[in-house]
């Protein structure tokens, strides 16, 4: 998912056949058309340049989004979840400027799309068609709006954590498109499974993954974040948990290789305190026209399930991080781990350059880590000189500080990612941001330093970072910050440089139209 990651699983039993080899894209050609912008994960947009000024439209406000739009095979439309509970709506169709389209049925029951599809990308096939989970069901939908089939995903273990509405929990962390255009997917708890996208017929598993699940992120939550109905509040600890990696063993979104049909996957491993990346075949039967799901490799890595994999352009390395920051490149081929290096990523799934260069997302540290395809640190971000002039130093807060708030995407001649301007303080053993300003960054990619402000957005992003091929630019706005420093507004407006305060909770799609 956007937050975390690890576990690869591939290779082919004996008598199964052979994997799938390469074929044309099953994502849409319009250009986002999965949470990571395709199936390797790697955010990367070629042929579009930065506008010098931009209009921002703001819509779904009051709802904390977390995972990126996705376009329609033309491009001029594009899909949204969000996160509500009874009554609400969380599929949205929406023109590329921002004009709605069409809403799935609100919830009622096993009725429309529940709450947690909040963390699944719309998945957009070559057709135009819809893959979106939810907590318990897979949705299907056509372009207008009307639902293509619905099946219910496999029920949770009999000892797994379960939110305590009671209601049945075990979703997939966005769905993948295989080399054969079926639909594949790994729930919370590990069920790995192979849907026909014509019919939501079962073709293969479920297979379990063999990680454990975790425990509980020991990351408090903070009691306002996403209060006054930005999301469910039955689902806010599941959403916590999944992004902190607590909880359940599966809390990312896998990559695919079209060019050998090859899945990984991140998950928990079978050792304690350890994360793993898993790698998966789809493997035709020999004798008859049936799928089989193959682990090839499982390899283990440092603590909790870490990052969303992304692979590098020619396929050949699976790039992930830990809980602890470490990231590693595993051979795609027999998950050998080729090389690590101690950084401070945020289990952000990382991004790939066409040059092969790695960047990550880092936690309080400078926000972006940027390393060749060897392993080497070629730098990190540098955005001071925007942040001492965005704000002036606070005799209250200190120093102002940049906060790298969501993934990087890779343009040909920039870096952006969203940064937060503010303040931190500490508070006996916890660390508080103050968000005063946010806004898209450009980094030069060869130096890191920052190139420019590009647009402010109307509250913290938390998520991705969505560019489209006429350069307008998308931003979530999980409002995951803003949210939960609210209850001292009061107090820190009162003792911020005079003219600043926070800014308040918005949530909601930012969508920046170059002028």
């Amino acid at each position: 998912m956007l937050f975390r990651s690890v576990i690869i699983i591939a290779v082919c039993f004996a008598n199964l056949g052979l994997p799938v080899a390469a074929s044309p894209s099953p994502y849409s050609s319009g250009g986002w058309s999965t949470l990571h912008t395709e199936g390797a994960n790697r955010k990367q947009v070629n042929n579009v340049a930065l506008a010098d000024n931009y209009r921002v439209k703001h819509i779904l406000a009051g709802n904390s989004i977390l995972t990126a739009p996705t376009l329609s095979p033309d491009g001029q439309q594009f899909y949204i979840t969000t996160g509500q509970g009874e009554g609400g709506s969380n599929l949205y169709a929406y023109t590329r400027r921002g004009d709605l389209l069409w809403q799935s049925d609100a919830v009622n029951g096993k009725q429309g799309v529940d709450g947690c599809a909040i963390l699944s990308s719309p998945v957009i096939d070559r057709a135009g068609d819809i893959y979106i989970s939810d907590c318990d069901q897979l949705w299907a939908f056509r372009p207008d709006g009307t639902v293509k089939w619905v099946i219910e995903l496999p029920d949770p273990p009999a000892d797994a954590w379960q939110p305590d509405s009671g209601k049945k929990v075990n979703a997939f962390t966005t769905a993948v498109l295989t080399n054969q255009g079926h639909v594949f997917g790994v729930t919370n708890f590990g069920d790995a499974l192979v849907l026909d996208a014509g019919s939501g017929a079962l073709l293969a598993g479920p297979l379990r993954l063999p990680g454990l699940q975790p425990p509980f992120s020991p990351t408090p939550m903070p009691e306002a974040m996403l209060e006054d109905g930005f999301i469910d509040p039955e689902l806010k600890v599941w959403a916590w948990q999944l992004l902190m990696g607590g909880a359940m063993p599966s809390a990312n979104t896998p990559a695919i290789d079209h060019g050998t049909g090859r899945l990984f996957v991140a998950a928990t491993s079978t050792q304690e305190k350890l994360g793993s990346v898993v790698a998966l075949d789809v493997i035709e039967s020999a004798s008859d026209e049936s799928l089989q799901l193959a682990i090839a490799w499982n390899t283990d890595i440092g603590p909790g399930s870490g990052s969303s994999p992304a692979l590098s352009p020619d396929g050949n390395h699976v790039y992930v991080s830990d809980e602890n920051g470490v990231f590693y490149s595993l051979n795609a081929v027999d998950g050998a781990i080729e090389w690590q290096l101690e950084t401070a990523s945020a289990a952000a799934s990382p991004a790939v350059g066409a040059d092969g260069t790695v960047y990550s997302l880092q936690a309080y540290a400078p926000a972006i880590v940027a390393m060749s395809p060897q392993g080497e640190r070629l730098w990190e971000s540098d955005v001071s000189a925007f942040t001492r002039r965005n704000l002036p130093e606070s005799f209250f807060f200190g120093e102002p500080v940049s906060m790298g708030n969501g993934n990087p995407t890779v343009l040909d001649d920039a870096i952006i990612v969203p940064i937060v301007y503010g303040y931190r303080f500490k508070w006996g053993d916890r660390l508080l941001p103050f968000s005063i300003q946010s806004k898209v960054v450009a980094l030069d990619p060869k130096t890191g330093k920052g190139l420019r402000d590009i647009v402010a957005i109307p509250d913290d992003s938390s998520g991705i970072t969505v560019v489209l091929d006429d350069g307008t630019i998308m931003n979530t706005l999980g409002a995951m910050i803003t949210t939960s420093v609210s209850p001292l507004a009061g107090i820190v407006n009162f003792l911020l440089p005079r003219g600043l305060e926070l800014i308040p909770g918005a949530g909601g799609l930012s969508i920046a139209i170059p002028e």
